[in-house]
């Protein structure tokens, strides 16, 4: 089977450079190892699709070649994909920043997407499992089992290794650097992180806010405000998951990785201290449990008061050594969760290889990379989703502009 374009996986850059370069006017075959195309799309935000973020921010991202980001997100940022969606019927729903369809369901991106590639003719071929690309002459040879496909330009819109139930297994990278193309080592991101301290058992299903700071080999990293999860294994949430893919190279590069909890962040430590100095006085000769109450989850402040060094239930540790373990709970970082529970994946395609303002590559013409293939992973916050949309759209709109003209042409 020929085509003037494969897009080699269907989720959420696949589609966008299918539907761009089908309106150049070429002709598309996606080719998609799941079931069915954009299962993963289905998951995101909670199933309520958070597509893109009106803050968007180069900063936002993590990158080797972190230059590369802003162009890309300048040829198409937060308003062209809110135009895009709203053009195919979406109509967006902004909560602080955070855009989600009006409709709060994920379905409805994914419903607009499909509808529109049916209405371009844009073919999709499912369960198809590609295991070998060759360049033959200025096209490409693409090898599901015992089929071959051809064309004269190729996206490779694979996604990374998380989540494979929902279908990205880390082909893409095998495929890309069959073709040449030089891999940033992958680790997985924005997942929650295990931690060596056994008193997180007692723990687990507690929730607080926390500003979450992370250390490598005892320098500040990085550091994220909001709800924290504490869990059996260790720590989640939000802003766990803002530095867990720092937080797994380090450990890959067998550094010291340790995060912190403050769960007093609008407080000092003197301040702290003070409050807890005054609540002592207050509570002098009552039960511990009057102190306790009301400072935080109180499971959460019995582990802290023991920490602290409180050994026998009613009695008060020293205050000073509270303040201090209330302004920073210790989580040594052993191990991610992984890239089952992985929403992204940090690394992949070196950007260097890519000519960012078409996603093309520069060791094969003809050759496109995109969506989180690439050495590119944002935040939470629509920020991995809007970087789908940008190269998807660069890509999809230079391949079909390109068979586009060579049509004409020929």
């Amino acid at each position: 089977m020929k085509a003037d374009i494969i897009v080699i996986g269907g989720g959420a850059s696949g589609m966008m450079a299918a539907v761009c370069a089908a309106r150049q006017g070429a002709g598309v075959l996606i080719l998609e190892r799941m079931p069915r195309i954009g299962k993963k799309l289905l998951a995101t935000g909670n199933g309520r699709c958070n597509y893109t973020n009106e803050h968007m921010d180069p900063a936002c991202y993590h990158s080797r070649n972190h230059a590369q980001i802003a162009g890309v997100l300048e040829d198409f940022g937060a308003e062209d994909a809110i135009g895009f969606f709203r053009d195919l019927g979406i109509l967006p729903k902004s909560n602080d920043g955070y855009v989600y369809p009006n409709s709060m369901q994920a379905a409805s991106i994914l419903d607009c997407l499909r509808f529109e590639l049916e209405r371009l003719g844009v073919k999709v071929l499912e369960n198809k499992n590609v295991r070998q690309v060759l360049t033959k002459g200025r096209g490409f040879q693409v090898k599901c089992g015992d089929e071959t496909f051809h064309c004269r330009r190729l996206i490779l819109a694979c996604g990374g290794r998380a989540s494979a139930k929902l279908g990205s297994d880390g082909s893409g990278y095998t495929l890309a650097k069959s073709l040449g193309h030089s891999i940033v080592p992958v680790v997985p991101a924005l997942t929650g992180l295990k931690a060596g301290e056994s008193i997180y058992k007692s723990l687990s299903g507690v929730r607080a806010e926390a500003r979450v700071s992370l250390y490598i080999d005892g320098k500040l990293k990085d550091s994220h405000r909001g709800e924290v999860q504490l869990a059996e294994y260790g720590i989640s949430g939000i802003p766990v998951f803002q530095l867990s893919g720092q937080a797994a190279y380090g450990l890959r590069n067998r550094r010291d990785v340790q995060c912190f909890l403050d769960f007093f962040p609008d407080m000092s430590e003197a301040a702290l201290l003070e409050l807890l100095e005054k609540r002592k006085k207050q509570f002098q000769g009552r039960d511990a449990g009057v102190f306790e109450t009301g400072l935080l989850n109180r499971k959460l402040i019995q582990a802290c008061m023991k920490l602290a060094g409180c050994r026998k239930p009613g009695t008060l540790p020293d205050m000073t050594c509270l303040a201090g373990i209330l302004k920073a709970f210790p989580a040594s970082i052993t191990e991610s969760r992984g890239y089952e529970y992985a929403q992204v994946c940090a690394g992949g395609v070196d950007l260097s290889e890519t000519d960012m303002k078409t996603c093309m590559s520069v060791l094969h013409p003809g050759l496109y990379i995109i969506g989180e293939l690439l050495d590119a992973d944002g935040i939470c916050g629509g920020y991995n989703l809007q970087w789908a949309w940008s190269t998807g759209c660069l890509a999809g709109n230079h391949a079909g502009k390109e068979c586009h003209d060579s049509n004409r042409t020929n």
